[in-house]
């Protein structure tokens, strides 16, 4: 069935379904307006006319029996309300902000004495007692004032307990994603959304499959933990909404530069620096048809030149376009068409001191977004709202060296010669489809939430191999000077579709002080490998002959899971500014395109090692040298029938994603209108985790799992600790007679991670002058490894296992890749303020300051010694995971700027100024025990730099 016919019967499914079910829209672009109408006397007052205006249409309700009103899908941003009742006073609220995702309430008193407009000031409280959601939002004037990187994984810092694998000081990381991870969630459940669209990329998942303009953000918003039934994964939710064309005609032009003669020298000979990091953009939007159509458009360029650790100049440039038109067929129905664009080209990717530029690559990524989006509200009670978006992109990585050199890794771990070639064309499909559904049972109120979706992934992918092999020095992997490893490759390519439908219903239950949502989720998730054929190479002795493959159901699994989600609030108190929260949430894990699909795809991931003699030190296997090979391992190659369709390894068919089991206990404090403080304790069980399981042939001819008793000490491995301790560690190797297949059981395991945290956090609303927001987390997260994973574990200490895991009872951390290799994500704590101060607002030379400091534990540095052997080569763990750190992190970045106003236009100049007391903490070492340069400074902190800005706002 093609594509688009399966996608438009889904579609059509989903809707009937919507429609028997009286099914709510997902609360990923949008905030909403909760009131209610009373009288001197404190009694509701029905059939009162609210009128609210602001983003978009002007839209009207009547207050209900219970004197309630509700606006549904509000377009985050500022909002006047206007309440009318004959017999009583006009009441006008010109100060109401809307939120992503917020639930704003207000109260609203009308007089039957006075007949005259009121006008009431001030914003609602910051309290929201319908909140089931952990983290933080970042409003447009916090994203413009507040001195950061400018893209979204800078800001990731200002989410509580939110932990970032690099320090973007001033753009020297921008252009390029960064690993994070969440309050007891890995990096692979983190979660990108546009404007409702998921954006997550499923074949590198937990990642983003574009990239994004930051001058076109109106409101971020992270999560980092819910009870919402349209959250899926237990990670990190980074959800930005686009601006949008109002009744108003508006525009913003900006340019930013940051230039390396404002930068301090580097504390390390060649330190990383900015050379010059360039930022400009408009965006302009305004009505086509006032009250029905809108318009909104934006440009965005940064242009990203930072020079390595080790001199190498890495140069990105981001471009970004975006098209918006908004529509209001009538009172009832209104909706989007939204059209985006974005490439990446990027010089340099990896560079580093382990790669010589022409072991670097440059990428490209293309991507087209197309989104269209309709809401209908069949009644004040009843919304619906349906999007489907299309996402087709490109993803390159040509080495800088060609294809002609060859690939090598020298005794200090350097990378030279050149590198893989690689491109990927990928299509992204979604539909989705929500409603909200209102009544009363008694003085209950209900909001029923009912929704589905389906998500379609297909990727094509090709990589080339120069010369098919890389050459390992001997020494770098602890052999003699005189040995050298080599691995071949196949030429791979792979083609995998996954596909993702869900479906979620919940109430929340609103009884005087209480309000309580009780729902659940099901996620459906499974893996396809498509039909691929390789030519295979004769340089690997047989082991990489010809495959036509023609596809499978990558082992057969399914992923059908259920999660529960229940969430309580309490008021206390006549003002109800003290509120008890807690929460209990089960998570399912998203289904990756990898590593699951290559695994048991013949044309996927497939190598063959082997020893030889390189007599004449260069680290290319010359044609002299063939007759020196010597047989060492394969990794998913069965070397008694490499030719087979059917890989050595297998996904169990039972396998299940790992669960996340939550529960939370919370205290929000609110001290009037505008401050909020709140205590949020977090408990996280994840169990059901995956692990690796070597297959070996015994001495029977029998294929079966390796247990314990099947390895034996084999040697040792001895080094040096950084502290000048010497140890020496034991090595084990299967015993005489048992042959590994090189393929290996991937199945759910009893280890489990255990998460215990807690987060102080407050919020201090723009108000006299200034405004401030702070968070503060500490939490234990650690391993627990159970009896049947070190029933089946290989002996050997190593720093992570098969999986990337730990193999131990230690604290969790993640290791990232790229040339953050060296980077190992975890820490016990971590904290961030930031705030704003306006100086003088009110005479003709008042200026605004903003300040964000950032601070969090060193990352470990886990040193090791490579040993090879029957099952591959090893990372052979020297020391506890944690026994080295590096030094903590502070930073201070600080901001000043000031407006000058002509007519309808708005001019803002600024210098923001990064890492102001220009700390060199020390962020990557070496960590090799048989490396030349082991345990010496990968990277440190690039040093102090300063950003010059000018800002032209008209209206």
């Amino acid at each position: 069935m093609r594509r688009g016919t399966r996608l438009a019967l889904v579609l059509m499914a989903a809707w009937v379904l919507a429609m028997v079910a009286l099914p709510v829209r997902a609360q990923l672009q949008s905030g909403d307006l909760y009131g209610t109408v009373i009288d001197d006397q404190k009694q509701p007052l029905p059939g009162v006319t609210v009128t609210l205006t602001g983003v978009g249409a002007p839209q009207v309700q009547q207050s209900d029996a219970k004197g309630q009103f509700r606006f549904l899908n509000l377009y985050p941003g500022a909002y006047s309300l206007r309440a009318e009742l004959e017999g009583f006073s006009t009441v006008e609220r010109p100060d109401l902000t809307i939120k992503i995702g917020g639930k704003t309430s207000i109260e609203v008193t009308l007089s039957g004495a006075i007949k005259d407009v009121i006008t009431v000031t001030g914003e609602a409280p910051l309290l929201d007692e319908r909140r089931i959601t952990q983290g933080s939002n970042v409003s447009t004037v916090e994203l413009d004032k507040v001195p950061t990187a400018r893209d979204p994984w800078s800001l990731l810092s200002q989410a509580p307990g939110v932990l970032v694998d690099r320090i973007n000081v001033g753009g020297n990381e921008s252009g390029q994603q960064s690993n994070f991870l969440g309050v007891g969630s890995g990096s692979r459940d983190n979660t990108f959304a546009v404007d409702g669209v998921i954006l997550t990329d499923m074949n590198a998942v937990g990642g983003s499959a574009t990239y994004f303009d930051f001058g076109a953000f109106e409101e971020v918003q992270f999560t980092v933990s819910s009870a919402d039934v349209t959250v899926q994964t237990s990670g990190v939710t980074i959800n930005q909404v686009t601006k949008r064309g109002t009744n108003e005609w508006r525009g913003n032009a900006r340019y930013l530069d940051t230039d390396g003669s404002l930068q301090a020298k580097p504390a390390l000979p060649n330190g990383n620096k900015i050379d010059k990091v360039e930022e400009y953009g408009l965006d302009v939007g305004g009505p086509v048809l006032k009250d029905h159509l809108w318009i909104w458009g934006a440009y965005g360029v940064s242009d990203i030149r930072n020079i390595a650790q080790g001199g190498q100049l890495d140069k990105t440039k981001l471009e970004d376009y975006n098209f918006k038109l908004n529509f209001q067929t009538g009172p009832a129905n209104s909706g989007v068409l939204h059209y985006w664009t974005n490439n990446k080209l990027k010089e340099g990717r990896g560079a580093g001191p382990d790669r010589e530029p022409a072991a670097t690559h440059d990428q490209t990524t293309p991507q087209d977004i197309y989104k269209i989006e309709d809401t209908f509200l069949a009644s004040s009670n009843w919304s619906i709202t349906g999007l489907w978006s299309r996402d087709t992109g490109k993803f390159t990585l040509a080495p800088e060296g060609g294809l002609t050199p060859f690939i090598i890794v020298d005794a200090d771990g350097v990378h030279r010669g050149t590198d893989y070639d690689f491109k990927q064309d990928a299509t992204i499909d979604q539909a989705r489809l929500d409603t909200s559904y209102f009544f009363n049972t008694g003085s209950a109120g209900h909001e029923l939430k009912f929704g589905g979706s389906f998500r379609e992934q297909e990727n094509h992918s090709g990589t080339v191999w120069p010369h098919g092999n890389r050459v390992f020095s001997g020494a770098y992997i602890g052999l003699d000077d005189d040995q050298a490893l080599v691995e071949f490759f196949r030429n791979r390519t792979v083609n995998i579709r996954s596909d993702y439908g869900a479906a979620w219903v919940q109430d929340t239950v609103t009884l005087n002080r209480m309000t309580a949502n009780i729902g659940v989720r099901y996620d459906r998730q499974y893996l396809k490998n498509l039909p691929a054929f390789d030519a295979g190479q004769d340089a690997a002795q047989g082991l990489l002959p010809p495959i036509d493959f023609k596809g499978n159901n990558a082992g057969g699994f399914n992923w059908n899971t259920l999660e529960p989600r229940i969430g309580i609030t309490y008021a206390l108190g006549n003002d109800r500014q003290t509120l008890l929260r807690g929460t209990f949430s089960r998570y399912a894990e998203q289904l990756g395109q990898l590593p699951l699909a290559t695994r048991v795809n013949p044309l996927g991931y497939s190598y063959a090692y082997f020893y030889f003699e390189d007599a004449n030190h260069n680290l290319i296997l010359d044609p002299s040298e063939v007759g020196s090979l010597q047989f060492a391992y394969t990794y998913n190659i069965d070397p008694a029938n490499p030719g087979s369709v059917v890989t050595p390894s297998v996904n169990d068919r039972n396998l299940g994603p790992t669960l996340t089991d939550e529960l939370t206990f919370g205290v929000d404090q609110g001290f009037g209108a505008n401050l909020a403080v709140g205590l949020t304790l977090t408990y996280r069980d994840v169990h059901d985790i995956p692990e690796a399981r070597y297959f070996i042939v015994d001495e029977s001819g029998n294929t079966r799992l390796a247990t314990r008793d099947d390895w034996v000490q084999s040697g040792t491995v001895t080094a040096t600790l950084p502290n000048g301790q010497t140890v020496t560690k034991p090595v084990y190797d299967l015993r005489d007679g048992l042959t590994p297949t090189g393929g290996t059981l991937y199945t759910n395991g009893d280890r489990k991670q255990r998460y215990v945290g807690g987060t102080l956090s407050f919020t201090k609303r723009l108000a006299n002058r200034w405004s401030a927001r702070g968070h503060f987390t500490y939490n234990d997260w650690k391993w627990q490894i159970g009896s049947q994973y070190k029933k089946y574990d290989d002996p050997t200490d190593t720093v992570t296992d098969l999986t990337g895991f730990a193999d131990e009872n230690s604290p969790y951390f993640e290791r990232s890749g790229g040339n953050k290799s060296d980077v190992f994500t975890g820490s016990r704590w971590s904290f961030n303020l930031n705030g704003i101060y306006q100086v003088a607002p009110d005479r003709p030379w008042g200026f605004d300051l903003a300040g964000n400091v950032t601070g969090r534990e060193g990352y470990i540095t886990p040193p090791f010694v490579k040993k090879g052997g029957a099952v591959g080569s090893r990372n052979v763990q020297l020391a506890a995971i944690d026994a080295f750190r590096n030094p903590d992190v502070y930073v201070f970045d600080a901001r000043i700027d000031k407006d000058f106003h002509f007519n309808d236009f708005n001019l803002t100049l600024s210098v923001d100024g990064f890492n102001l007391l220009n700390e060199s903490y020390v962020l990557q070492r070496e960590r090799n025990a048989n490396a030349g340069r082991f345990f010496q400074p990968n990277e440190e902190l690039s040093p102090r730099v300063f950003r010059l800005g000018a800002t032209l706002r008209f209206r």
